[in-house]
């Protein structure tokens, strides 16, 4: 599977947040057309169906960490809330390595209870 270019991971993580096309392309002084072109090569990239698919598989895959959400979370509560709905202007920087995740062939296996572990 290829890997996402910063400005897909920018997008994915901004659109992980539940920001429209539009919003996004205001954040990152875009088009939304040109919002709509990125997410469309993310969800090629990697094989996702819609939005939603693209951000469980970008988590599940590190493309998206939990700590960049939070940065954007913590953004948007330190805004005024009167005033137009307008995203945080929140420096999005290349993901952070997931840890504490499992490698190798039974990656995708969930973890066994001890019961099973012992039988």
């Amino acid at each position: 599977m290829r890997s996402l270019t910063i400005r897909q991971r920018q997008v994915l993580t901004l659109a992980a947040f539940g920001y429209t096309n539009a919003q996004i392309g205001r954040l990152l002084n875009v088009r939304a057309n040109t919002i709509n072109r990125h997410l469309s090569e993310v969800y090629a990239t990697l094989g996702a169906r819609d939005r939603a698919n693209a951000v469980a598989i970008g988590i599940h895959s590190g493309d998206i960490t939990l700590s960049e959400l939070g940065r954007i979370a913590a953004a948007a509560t330190d805004r005024p809330t009167d005033g137009p709905s307008e995203p945080p202007r929140a420096r999005l920087s290349a993901p952070e390595p997931v840890s504490g995740l499992p490698e190798g062939r039974d990656a995708d296996r969930p973890p066994q209870s001890r019961t099973d572990a012992a039988a």
